[in-house]
């Protein structure tokens, strides 16, 4: 029994060494090869992610083959970590997403109101949206040739909220991103309106129909990693309970040499 869940533990370890691999090298590679600070502040969360998964399964895979009670001590309690890390995140976004889904009006843009005053304060804050503005506009994410059909369901919140003007500020289209100030004037003058430009490094940046449309893809983003998550935590799980099979047949082990050498 020993063996099987020392040999069980040391293979699970290896295929999450596998996958930290590739991961931590894309976040390297785009880190070195993109000239955009966008990418960097968006892959910042996966190589720490990369560098945790890998630690981790070093740990696991030395102290499973070579019976090493303390790593495989130190494994556990890392381990019993990360999985409280993910539960918490995957509640957190649950809470989140059901919060936003549930304040929102179908049919309507997303409106910032909408969002919870968690994700409002620590998402598109004043410090944090300055990186997201640039990374909007390095990225020009309001030009539709630069983004494939595909992808532009996706980021169509974002395109609606920060592209184009609110709808009831009476903006008239003149071409592509530009829009005039019709003659009789603007419908509305709340913030929105009045923070509309059309250079093309400003546009709806600094609207808050462009932070809600963000949140609104960072709340869908956030549903599908926490399915994501939740298939994680359940390896991790196991491979919590393989290790403290690992573990106890180490320690066992162990007292068995202590007994046998005073014998």
């Amino acid at each position: 029994m020993s063996g099987a869940s020392r040999c069980l533990l040391a293979c699970s370890n290896f295929l999450t060494f596998l996958v930290s691999l590739p991961l931590m090298a894309s976040v390297m590679i785009t880190h070195f090869s993109s000239h955009t600070s966008c990418s960097h502040y968006l892959l910042h969360p996966l190589f720490v992610i990369g560098i945790v998964l890998f630690v981790v399964s070093i740990l696991g895979m030395i102290g499973s083959c070579y019976r090493i009670t303390f790593m495989l001590w130190f494994y556990q309690w890392l381990m019993f970590l990360l999985i409280f890390v993910l539960l918490c995140f995957t509640v957190l976004s649950v809470v989140e997403v059901h919060s936003g889904m549930r304040k929102g009006v179908s049919g309507e843009s997303p409106r910032l109101q909408q969002f919870s005053d968690w994700l409002q304060m620590n998402v598109v804050d004043r410090q944090n949206w300055l990186g997201i503005k640039a990374c909007l506009s390095e990225t020009k994410i309001c030009s539709s040739p630069e983004i494939s059909p595909p992808a532009r369901g996706l980021y169509r919140p974002i395109k609606n909220g920060c592209c184009k003007p609110p709808a009831h500020c009476g903006y008239k289209l003149k071409n592509g991103t530009v829009w005039t100030v019709p003659s009789s004037g603007l419908a509305s003058r709340d913030h929105d309106c009045i923070m509309w430009s059309s250079e093309p490094n400003t546009l709806c940046y600094d609207c808050e129909s462009c932070k809600a449309g963000v949140l609104s893809r960072i709340q869908e983003d956030w549903w599908r990693l926490s399915i994501i998550a939740c298939c994680l935590i359940a390896f991790l799980v196991i491979n919590f309970m393989v290790g403290c099979c690992a573990f106890r047949s180490s320690r066992a082990f162990d007292k068995y040499q202590r007994c046998g050498y005073k014998s």
